[in-house]
């Protein structure tokens, strides 16, 4: 099941991940989503500012495990 409009590019491999760097992503980790059954999610946003072994790095200060993700895409600030 898809949660976020756009196509999911969620690395699970270092290398995949280092195209993401300097890209603004909306993303959605398992503990952002809802697991009462009443089917909400909250999805956040930020810039990728590096990559750390298997770590996302953000510009608001949170690092993310590939594991982690749910879904990850990339954010056209021009449609935005």
């Amino acid at each position: 099941m898809a949660f976020l409009e756009g196509k999911n590019v969620a690395p699970r491999l270092a290398v995949e991940s280092k195209k993401l760097v300097g890209k603004r992503v909306r993303y959605l980790r398992s503990q952002d989503i809802d697991k009462s059954g009443r089917g909400h999610f909250f999805p956040r946003t930020g810039i990728v500012e590096s990559i750390y072994g298997r770590n996302i790095m953000l510009d608001n200060g949170i690092d993310i495990h590939f594991s982690d993700i749910v879904e990850l895409v990339v954010i056209n600030d021009e449609t935005e």
